[in-house]
Protein backbone atom coordinates (compact mmCIF):
# COMPACT_ATOMS: atom_id res chain seq x y z
CA UNK A 1 0.00 0.00 0.00
CA UNK A 2 1.36 3.63 -0.77
CA UNK A 3 2.19 5.81 1.97
CA UNK A 4 -0.12 8.66 1.78
CA UNK A 5 2.67 11.30 3.34
CA UNK A 6 3.75 13.71 0.97
CA UNK A 7 7.72 13.78 -0.05
CA UNK A 8 9.76 16.24 1.60
CA UNK A 9 10.05 19.30 -0.15
CA UNK A 10 13.34 20.49 -1.39
CA UNK A 11 12.18 23.97 -0.75
CA UNK A 12 13.49 26.39 1.59
CA UNK A 13 10.42 28.12 3.54
CA UNK A 14 9.77 31.49 3.38
CA UNK A 15 7.96 33.24 6.63
CA UNK A 16 5.94 36.25 5.18
CA UNK A 17 6.33 39.06 8.59
CA UNK A 18 3.10 40.50 9.41
CA UNK A 19 2.91 44.07 7.65
CA UNK A 20 3.05 46.83 9.82
CA UNK A 21 0.88 49.96 9.31
CA UNK A 22 3.68 52.96 9.17
CA UNK A 23 3.70 55.33 11.77
CA UNK A 24 1.29 57.73 11.49
CA UNK A 25 2.32 62.13 11.65
CA UNK A 26 0.60 62.07 15.17
CA UNK A 27 2.75 58.74 16.31
CA UNK A 28 5.74 60.34 15.02
CA UNK A 29 5.24 63.48 16.48
CA UNK A 30 4.62 62.15 19.65
CA UNK A 31 8.29 60.43 19.73
CA UNK A 32 9.68 63.78 19.14
CA UNK A 33 7.68 65.26 22.19
CA UNK A 34 8.55 62.25 24.15
CA UNK A 35 12.46 62.87 23.51
CA UNK A 36 11.74 67.09 23.94
CA UNK A 37 9.97 66.66 26.93
CA UNK A 38 12.38 63.99 28.83
CA UNK A 39 15.25 66.14 28.24
CA UNK A 40 13.72 69.50 29.00
CA UNK A 41 11.48 68.58 32.51
CA UNK A 42 10.65 71.67 32.81
CA UNK A 43 7.60 71.99 30.01
CA UNK A 44 3.98 71.79 31.30
CA UNK A 45 2.54 74.63 29.58
CA UNK A 46 2.71 75.23 25.79
CA UNK A 47 1.47 78.12 22.74
CA UNK A 48 0.77 77.23 19.60
CA UNK A 49 1.69 79.82 16.80
CA UNK A 50 -2.26 79.63 15.56
CA UNK A 51 -2.47 81.49 12.10
CA UNK A 52 -5.48 79.69 10.90
CA UNK A 53 -3.79 77.81 7.72
CA UNK A 54 -3.08 74.59 7.73
CA UNK A 55 0.30 74.08 9.45
CA UNK A 56 -1.17 75.60 12.24
CA UNK A 57 -4.26 73.98 12.90
CA UNK A 58 -2.93 70.74 11.83
CA UNK A 59 -0.12 71.66 14.88
CA UNK A 60 -2.69 72.26 17.13
CA UNK A 61 -5.23 69.52 16.43
CA UNK A 62 -1.70 67.05 17.28
CA UNK A 63 -1.29 69.13 19.92
CA UNK A 64 -4.45 69.13 21.17
CA UNK A 65 -4.00 64.97 21.32
CA UNK A 66 -0.77 64.74 22.73
CA UNK A 67 -2.45 66.60 25.28
CA UNK A 68 -4.25 63.65 26.76
CA UNK A 69 -1.53 61.65 27.37
CA UNK A 70 1.63 64.20 28.17
CA UNK A 71 -0.62 66.03 30.58
CA UNK A 72 0.62 70.00 29.77
CA UNK A 73 -1.67 72.78 29.20
CA UNK A 74 -2.70 74.31 25.62
CA UNK A 75 -2.91 77.31 24.35
CA UNK A 76 -3.27 79.45 21.35
CA UNK A 77 -2.07 82.88 20.28
CA UNK A 78 -3.25 84.74 16.94
CA UNK A 79 -1.97 87.61 16.00
CA UNK A 80 -3.86 90.39 14.07
CA UNK A 81 -1.58 92.10 11.77
CA UNK A 82 -4.29 94.06 9.21
CA UNK A 83 -2.68 93.24 6.35
CA UNK A 84 -5.64 91.46 5.01
CA UNK A 85 -8.78 92.39 4.36
CA UNK A 86 -10.12 88.67 5.90
CA UNK A 87 -8.04 89.26 9.28
CA UNK A 88 -10.86 89.55 11.01
CA UNK A 89 -12.54 86.59 9.65
CA UNK A 90 -9.14 84.64 10.57
CA UNK A 91 -9.74 85.66 14.24
CA UNK A 92 -13.13 84.31 14.02
CA UNK A 93 -12.35 81.15 12.79
CA UNK A 94 -9.46 80.59 15.55
CA UNK A 95 -11.60 81.29 18.19
CA UNK A 96 -14.13 79.31 16.66
CA UNK A 97 -11.59 76.06 16.45
CA UNK A 98 -10.26 76.72 20.03
CA UNK A 99 -13.89 76.88 21.52
CA UNK A 100 -14.54 73.55 19.57
CA UNK A 101 -11.05 72.24 20.84
CA UNK A 102 -11.39 74.06 24.28
CA UNK A 103 -8.56 75.49 24.21
CA UNK A 104 -7.70 79.18 25.57
CA UNK A 105 -6.63 81.71 22.36
CA UNK A 106 -5.34 85.13 22.78
CA UNK A 107 -5.62 87.67 19.90
CA UNK A 108 -3.05 90.46 19.31
CA UNK A 109 -4.00 93.18 17.66
CA UNK A 110 -0.73 94.65 16.24
CA UNK A 111 -0.01 97.89 13.78
CA UNK A 112 3.00 97.60 11.67
CA UNK A 113 5.39 100.64 11.96
CA UNK A 114 5.40 103.65 9.34
CA UNK A 115 9.02 102.59 8.44
CA UNK A 116 9.65 99.36 7.51
CA UNK A 117 13.09 98.74 8.27
CA UNK A 118 13.04 94.93 7.75
CA UNK A 119 10.00 95.08 5.07
CA UNK A 120 6.82 93.83 5.92
CA UNK A 121 7.56 90.30 6.21
CA UNK A 122 10.40 91.14 8.52
CA UNK A 123 8.06 93.48 10.66
CA UNK A 124 5.65 91.43 11.28
CA UNK A 125 7.50 88.01 11.84
CA UNK A 126 8.85 90.09 14.46
CA UNK A 127 5.60 91.54 15.96
CA UNK A 128 4.13 87.76 16.12
CA UNK A 129 7.54 87.00 17.71
CA UNK A 130 7.17 89.72 20.44
CA UNK A 131 3.47 88.91 21.28
CA UNK A 132 4.55 85.05 21.43
CA UNK A 133 7.57 85.67 24.03
CA UNK A 134 5.18 87.66 26.19
CA UNK A 135 3.43 83.92 26.37
CA UNK A 136 3.88 82.71 29.90
CA UNK A 137 4.07 79.32 28.74
CA UNK A 138 6.90 76.86 28.99
CA UNK A 139 7.68 75.95 25.36
CA UNK A 140 6.29 78.29 21.82
CA UNK A 141 5.25 75.74 18.79
CA UNK A 142 5.20 76.72 15.95
CA UNK A 143 4.24 74.77 12.58
CA UNK A 144 7.12 75.16 10.46
CA UNK A 145 7.83 72.30 8.06
CA UNK A 146 10.36 70.89 5.36
CA UNK A 147 8.98 73.04 2.90
CA UNK A 148 9.58 76.06 4.89
CA UNK A 149 13.07 74.68 5.64
CA UNK A 150 14.16 74.64 1.77
CA UNK A 151 12.90 77.96 0.79
CA UNK A 152 14.97 79.44 4.01
CA UNK A 153 18.12 77.33 3.04
CA UNK A 154 17.65 78.77 -0.22
CA UNK A 155 17.23 82.39 0.69
CA UNK A 156 20.05 82.13 3.32
CA UNK A 157 22.56 80.58 0.39
CA UNK A 158 21.95 83.84 -1.69
CA UNK A 159 22.27 85.86 0.95
CA UNK A 160 25.47 84.66 1.81
CA UNK A 161 24.91 83.51 5.12
CA UNK A 162 28.07 80.91 5.40
CA UNK A 163 28.09 77.20 7.14
CA UNK A 164 25.65 78.21 9.98
CA UNK A 165 23.04 79.86 7.39
CA UNK A 166 22.95 77.14 5.34
CA UNK A 167 21.84 74.59 8.36
CA UNK A 168 18.36 76.28 8.14
CA UNK A 169 15.43 76.36 10.76
CA UNK A 170 16.22 75.21 13.86
CA UNK A 171 13.77 72.36 15.12
CA UNK A 172 14.61 73.53 18.46
CA UNK A 173 15.72 76.72 20.17
CA UNK A 174 16.40 77.66 23.80
CA UNK A 175 15.50 81.61 24.22
CA UNK A 176 13.81 83.12 27.13
CA UNK A 177 10.87 81.20 26.53
CA UNK A 178 11.91 78.02 24.24
CA UNK A 179 10.55 77.58 20.78
CA UNK A 180 10.01 73.84 18.97
CA UNK A 181 9.03 73.18 15.54
CA UNK A 182 7.88 69.34 15.25
CA UNK A 183 6.78 69.71 12.04
CA UNK A 184 9.71 70.71 10.71
CA UNK A 185 11.00 66.72 9.29
CA UNK A 186 7.43 66.34 7.33
CA UNK A 187 6.24 67.97 4.03
CA UNK A 188 3.80 70.36 2.84
CA UNK A 189 1.96 67.40 1.14
CA UNK A 190 2.12 65.43 4.45
CA UNK A 191 0.01 68.18 6.56
CA UNK A 192 -2.14 69.00 4.01
CA UNK A 193 -2.97 64.68 3.78
CA UNK A 194 -3.68 64.90 7.61
CA UNK A 195 -6.08 67.79 7.21
CA UNK A 196 -8.08 66.23 4.75
CA UNK A 197 -7.61 62.32 6.70
CA UNK A 198 -9.17 64.29 9.89
CA UNK A 199 -11.48 66.36 7.88
CA UNK A 200 -9.77 69.99 9.25
CA UNK A 201 -10.99 72.72 8.01
CA UNK A 202 -8.38 75.83 7.40
CA UNK A 203 -7.97 79.01 6.31
CA UNK A 204 -5.89 80.11 3.06
CA UNK A 205 -4.06 83.47 2.46
CA UNK A 206 -4.58 84.64 -0.80
CA UNK A 207 -1.12 86.37 -0.37
CA UNK A 208 0.77 83.23 -0.50
CA UNK A 209 0.23 82.94 -4.72
CA UNK A 210 1.50 86.24 -5.31
CA UNK A 211 4.82 86.43 -5.94
CA UNK A 212 5.84 89.87 -4.49
CA UNK A 213 7.70 88.48 -1.68
CA UNK A 214 11.00 86.62 -2.03
CA UNK A 215 9.88 83.52 0.13
CA UNK A 216 6.66 83.26 -2.29
CA UNK A 217 8.65 83.82 -5.49
CA UNK A 218 11.04 80.95 -4.45
CA UNK A 219 7.94 78.47 -3.72
CA UNK A 220 5.90 79.35 -6.59
CA UNK A 221 8.81 79.74 -9.69
CA UNK A 222 11.97 79.13 -8.78
CA UNK A 223 11.40 75.11 -6.86
CA UNK A 224 9.07 74.17 -9.77
CA UNK A 225 12.03 75.09 -12.19
CA UNK A 226 14.35 72.90 -9.80
CA UNK A 227 12.63 70.12 -9.24
CA UNK A 228 11.88 69.84 -13.20
CA UNK A 229 16.05 69.34 -13.44
CA UNK A 230 16.26 67.43 -10.14
CA UNK A 231 13.25 65.65 -9.25
CA UNK A 232 15.04 65.00 -5.68
CA UNK A 233 15.92 68.30 -5.03
CA UNK A 234 14.20 68.91 -1.78
CA UNK A 235 15.10 65.69 0.10
CA UNK A 236 18.83 66.33 -1.62
CA UNK A 237 18.30 69.39 0.71
CA UNK A 238 17.37 68.46 3.34
CA UNK A 239 19.89 66.36 3.49
CA UNK A 240 22.34 68.20 2.27
CA UNK A 241 21.69 70.76 6.14
CA UNK A 242 21.80 67.34 8.10
CA UNK A 243 25.56 67.47 6.79
CA UNK A 244 26.31 70.76 6.99
CA UNK A 245 24.83 70.96 10.87
CA UNK A 246 27.58 68.43 11.56
CA UNK A 247 30.16 70.07 10.04
CA UNK A 248 29.13 73.46 11.36
CA UNK A 249 29.06 71.55 14.96
CA UNK A 250 32.91 70.82 14.34
CA UNK A 251 33.56 74.33 12.87
CA UNK A 252 32.09 76.08 15.94
CA UNK A 253 33.84 73.24 18.28
CA UNK A 254 37.42 74.34 16.91
CA UNK A 255 36.56 78.08 16.46
CA UNK A 256 35.75 77.91 20.12
CA UNK A 257 38.40 76.57 21.35
CA UNK A 258 40.71 79.37 20.04
CA UNK A 259 38.50 81.89 21.20
CA UNK A 260 38.87 80.82 24.76
CA UNK A 261 42.71 80.30 24.36
CA UNK A 262 42.63 84.48 23.52
CA UNK A 263 40.19 85.43 25.37
CA UNK A 264 41.52 87.16 28.80
CA UNK A 265 39.73 89.60 31.73
CA UNK A 266 40.98 92.88 31.57
CA UNK A 267 39.93 95.08 34.68
CA UNK A 268 36.84 92.81 34.63
CA UNK A 269 35.82 92.96 30.84
CA UNK A 270 36.24 90.27 28.16
CA UNK A 271 38.78 91.40 25.73
CA UNK A 272 40.92 89.73 22.82
CA UNK A 273 44.22 90.72 21.77
CA UNK A 274 43.99 92.42 18.66
CA UNK A 275 47.57 91.44 17.60
CA UNK A 276 46.52 87.74 17.99
CA UNK A 277 43.19 88.22 15.90
CA UNK A 278 45.31 89.23 12.89
CA UNK A 279 47.17 86.23 12.91
CA UNK A 280 44.27 84.31 11.96
CA UNK A 281 44.48 83.17 8.13
CA UNK A 282 40.53 81.99 7.77
CA UNK A 283 39.46 84.89 9.30
CA UNK A 284 35.78 84.81 8.09
CA UNK A 285 35.37 81.76 9.46
CA UNK A 286 36.86 82.76 13.15
CA UNK A 287 35.23 86.12 13.28
CA UNK A 288 31.64 84.71 12.43
CA UNK A 289 32.01 82.10 14.87
CA UNK A 290 32.78 84.88 17.30
CA UNK A 291 30.09 87.39 16.45
CA UNK A 292 27.46 85.75 16.28
CA UNK A 293 27.58 84.47 19.51
CA UNK A 294 27.37 88.09 20.26
CA UNK A 295 24.22 89.19 18.25
CA UNK A 296 25.98 90.24 15.07
CA UNK A 297 25.20 89.21 11.28
CA UNK A 298 27.56 87.77 8.69
CA UNK A 299 27.42 90.70 6.75
CA UNK A 300 29.52 92.58 9.38
CA UNK A 301 32.65 90.75 9.24
CA UNK A 302 34.26 93.34 7.39
CA UNK A 303 32.92 96.21 9.82
CA UNK A 304 34.59 94.34 12.57
CA UNK A 305 37.65 93.92 10.83
CA UNK A 306 37.85 97.51 10.41
CA UNK A 307 37.35 98.00 13.71
CA UNK A 308 40.91 95.99 14.54
CA UNK A 309 42.40 98.94 12.91
CA UNK A 310 40.00 101.72 13.99
CA UNK A 311 41.11 104.90 17.00
CA UNK A 312 40.65 104.08 20.62
CA UNK A 313 36.96 104.54 21.23
CA UNK A 314 35.51 103.28 18.21
CA UNK A 315 32.86 100.58 18.71
CA UNK A 316 30.06 98.45 17.05
CA UNK A 317 26.80 97.63 18.49
CA UNK A 318 24.38 94.73 18.08
CA UNK A 319 21.25 93.93 19.95
CA UNK A 320 23.11 92.07 22.56
CA UNK A 321 26.62 93.50 23.25
CA UNK A 322 29.19 96.29 22.12
CA UNK A 323 32.80 95.46 20.56
CA UNK A 324 34.92 98.51 21.45
CA UNK A 325 38.55 99.11 20.26
CA UNK A 326 40.68 100.24 23.80
CA UNK A 327 44.45 100.62 22.87
CA UNK A 328 45.50 96.92 21.15
CA UNK A 329 42.72 95.02 22.07
CA UNK A 330 39.09 94.61 21.87
CA UNK A 331 36.58 94.71 24.30
CA UNK A 332 33.32 92.67 24.60
CA UNK A 333 30.84 94.38 26.35
CA UNK A 334 27.12 92.94 27.21
CA UNK A 335 24.46 95.01 27.07
CA UNK A 336 22.09 95.93 30.10
CA UNK A 337 18.79 94.24 29.48
CA UNK A 338 17.15 97.52 31.11
CA UNK A 339 17.23 101.42 30.59
CA UNK A 340 20.98 101.05 31.85
CA UNK A 341 24.70 101.98 30.09
CA UNK A 342 27.48 100.90 30.44
CA UNK A 343 31.17 103.05 30.72
CA UNK A 344 33.93 101.22 29.33
CA UNK A 345 37.45 100.99 30.73
CA UNK A 346 39.07 103.72 28.59
CA UNK A 347 39.06 107.70 27.22
CA UNK A 348 36.48 109.07 25.32
CA UNK A 349 33.31 110.50 25.13
CA UNK A 350 29.71 108.42 25.62
CA UNK A 351 26.85 110.32 24.22
CA UNK A 352 24.02 109.45 26.41
CA UNK A 353 20.10 110.34 26.22
CA UNK A 354 20.41 113.24 28.56
CA UNK A 355 23.94 114.13 28.29
CA UNK A 356 27.61 113.34 27.25
CA UNK A 357 29.70 112.43 29.53
CA UNK A 358 33.59 112.52 29.16
CA UNK A 359 36.29 110.28 30.68
CA UNK A 360 39.69 111.31 30.95
CA UNK A 361 42.88 108.64 33.02
CA UNK A 362 45.23 111.08 34.48
CA UNK A 363 48.54 110.92 36.40
CA UNK A 364 48.54 112.61 39.92
CA UNK A 365 51.52 114.86 38.85
CA UNK A 366 49.51 115.82 35.92
CA UNK A 367 46.17 116.43 37.61
CA UNK A 368 46.36 119.79 39.80
CA UNK A 369 43.93 121.22 41.61
CA UNK A 370 40.60 119.21 42.72
CA UNK A 371 37.58 121.47 40.60
CA UNK A 372 34.69 122.65 42.75
CA UNK A 373 32.28 122.10 39.67
CA UNK A 374 29.38 119.60 40.37
CA UNK A 375 29.72 118.81 36.36
CA UNK A 376 32.85 117.08 37.17
CA UNK A 377 33.64 113.94 39.33
CA UNK A 378 37.63 113.13 40.01
CA UNK A 379 37.98 109.48 41.41
CA UNK A 380 40.62 107.63 43.03
CA UNK A 381 41.13 105.25 39.79
CA UNK A 382 42.63 102.18 41.87
CA UNK A 383 39.28 102.03 43.94
CA UNK A 384 37.16 101.75 40.54
CA UNK A 385 35.59 98.14 39.33
CA UNK A 386 35.58 98.74 35.69
CA UNK A 387 32.82 98.68 33.71
CA UNK A 388 31.06 101.41 35.79
CA UNK A 389 26.99 101.58 35.24
CA UNK A 390 25.10 104.28 34.86
CA UNK A 391 21.70 104.22 35.26
CA UNK A 392 18.74 105.84 36.99
CA UNK A 393 19.27 105.91 41.05
CA UNK A 394 16.42 103.24 42.87
CA UNK A 395 14.77 103.92 46.11
CA UNK A 396 16.87 101.28 47.57
CA UNK A 397 20.09 103.22 46.64
CA UNK A 398 22.25 104.58 49.45
CA UNK A 399 26.11 105.91 49.63
CA UNK A 400 28.47 107.92 51.74
CA UNK A 401 28.88 111.53 50.31
CA UNK A 402 31.87 113.44 50.32
CA UNK A 403 33.33 115.10 53.61
CA UNK A 404 30.32 112.75 55.44
CA UNK A 405 31.47 109.70 54.99
CA UNK A 406 28.16 108.50 56.69
CA UNK A 407 25.69 106.46 54.95
CA UNK A 408 22.99 108.01 53.99
CA UNK A 409 19.76 107.14 51.72
CA UNK A 410 19.98 108.50 48.22
CA UNK A 411 16.48 109.68 48.79
CA UNK A 412 17.22 111.77 51.89
CA UNK A 413 20.16 112.84 50.06
CA UNK A 414 17.71 114.24 46.81
CA UNK A 415 15.22 115.63 49.12
CA UNK A 416 17.67 117.81 50.99
CA UNK A 417 19.26 118.93 47.63
CA UNK A 418 15.72 120.75 47.10
CA UNK A 419 15.27 119.20 43.38
CA UNK A 420 11.92 119.33 41.33
CA UNK A 421 10.02 116.11 41.24
CA UNK A 422 11.11 115.79 37.51
CA UNK A 423 14.86 116.45 38.34
CA UNK A 424 14.70 113.94 40.66
CA UNK A 425 13.05 111.74 38.95
CA UNK A 426 15.75 112.33 36.07
CA UNK A 427 19.14 111.72 38.62
CA UNK A 428 21.20 109.72 37.42
CA UNK A 429 23.93 107.62 39.21
CA UNK A 430 27.25 106.35 38.34
CA UNK A 431 28.04 102.98 40.32
CA UNK A 432 31.49 100.42 40.30
CA UNK A 433 29.94 97.46 41.24
CA UNK A 434 27.26 97.91 43.67
CA UNK A 435 28.42 101.04 45.12
CA UNK A 436 27.32 104.51 43.89
CA UNK A 437 30.60 106.34 42.87
CA UNK A 438 28.49 109.45 41.49
CA UNK A 439 25.59 111.28 42.28
CA UNK A 440 25.85 112.50 38.82
CA UNK A 441 26.11 116.16 38.95
CA UNK A 442 25.57 116.38 42.97
CA UNK A 443 28.46 114.89 44.84
CA UNK A 444 30.93 111.88 44.72
CA UNK A 445 31.10 109.21 47.26
CA UNK A 446 33.82 109.34 49.77
CA UNK A 447 35.30 106.15 49.63
CA UNK A 448 36.33 106.98 45.87
CA UNK A 449 37.59 110.49 47.35
CA UNK A 450 41.67 111.18 46.02
CA UNK A 451 43.68 111.21 48.91
CA UNK A 452 47.29 111.43 49.02
CA UNK A 453 48.01 108.03 48.31
CA UNK A 454 46.37 108.43 44.96
CA UNK A 455 48.72 107.41 41.75
CA UNK A 456 46.24 107.89 38.87
CA UNK A 457 43.00 109.66 38.44
CA UNK A 458 39.58 109.09 36.56
CA UNK A 459 37.95 112.72 35.83
CA UNK A 460 34.38 112.58 34.70
CA UNK A 461 33.20 115.57 33.35
CA UNK A 462 29.45 116.18 32.10
CA UNK A 463 29.66 118.12 28.73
Amino acid sequence: MASSKKPPSNKIPVFTPKKTKPLSLLDLVDKAFVSLLESQKKIKSMTVALSGGVDSVVLLHLLHQLQKTHHFTLKASHVHHGLSKNADKWVKFCEKLCTKLSVPLDVHHVKLPQKKSLGIEGEARQLRYEKLLQSKSDLIVLAHHADDQVETVLMQFFRGTGVHGLTGIAPYRKDSIPLARPLLAFTKAAIQAYALEHGLNFVEDSSNAKDDYTRNYIRNQLMPQITQLYANASQNILSTVERLKEADEIISETVNIFWKKYLRKYKGIDCIDIVQWQKVTQYETYTWGLIKTLGFRPQQITEVHKLLSANTGAYMVSDTHKLVKYKNMIQIVPLSNTMEHQLIYGEGVLQLTQFSIKVEALSREAFGEIPLDKKVACIDADSLDWPLLIRSWQPTDYFYPLGINKKKKLNHFLGAAKLSPIEKEKQTVIASGDRILWVVGQRIDHRFRITEHTKQIVRLTIL
